[in-house]
């Protein structure tokens, strides 16, 4: 199964090229408001954007929570390849591939694993995952949680914790795991998974995840 991913979240663009096995990834840090550089994406891994599409088994990108706009880019960017090559699109949750992404940094064969992502000022999208083996299944809702909440989650001793939107008291917590990162990389294995089961996922029901934080304005 060969499959292309890209995760490209507001502060950082990243691309995975999944090969049975093999995974092939790039991935840049950048600032928040830069728009995606498909072609430097495409060529960092070596990806024929004229002809390669011809030869995957499906899409996938990381849907959010993030930058809606370079999510929103991205859905869009995916949506119309995936439509005119009748591919699967295959949207992942952020917060689940960080989670996935630092299972593979627990030696516990049961354990549940908090991610935090940053959002607004003070607030970060969370959701609390368990890991069951090999298997990784949400034990919350996504939402927005305030920063002094989560201060009051670090003080758990059962759990492990992940993501960059923790308070910064998080660095001293030997639970905490800092080498769990977002990337394309866990987009694409979640997402060979999905398509094994042989589940139809259409490209016009890949859409971006939004969650508005408390302190929200329209402007």
């Amino acid at each position: 199964m060969k499959i292309l991913s890209l995760d490209v979240s507001g502060n950082y663009s990243s691309i995975s090229l999944l090969h049975d096995d093999e995974v092939n990834t790039f991935t840049q840090t950048h600032d928040r408001k830069d728009k995606p550089d498909w072609d430097k994406l495409f060529t960092s891994i070596g990806f024929d954007s004229k002809e390669g599409f011809e030869n995957l088994d499906g899409l996938a990108f990381a849907c959010g929570p993030g930058s809606y706009t370079a999510l929103r880019i991205t859905a869009s960017f995916l949506k119309a390849i995936a439509e005119v090559k009748k591919l699967p699109l295959v949207a992942i949750s952020n917060l689940e591939s960080i989670a996935h992404e630092a299972s593979h940094w627990i030696d516990e064969a049961q354990v549940k694993i908090y991610v935090a992502i940053e959002a607004d000022t003070n607030e970060s999208y969370f959701c609390s995952y368990q890991k069951d083996n090999h298997k990784i299944n949400p034990i919350s809702a996504e939402g927005v949680e305030q920063l002094e909440e989560l201060s009051d989650l670090l003080k758990k001793d059962d759990c492990f914790f992940a993501g960059t939107g923790w308070p910064k008291a998080v660095e001293k917590n030997p639970q905490f795991l800092s080498q769990a990162l977002g990337s394309a990389e866990p987009i694409a294995i979640i997402a060979k998974q999905r398509l094994e089961t042989g589940e139809d996922f259409l490209p016009e029901n890949a859409n971006p995840v939004y969650l508005k934080t408390p302190n929200y304005k329209k402007s």
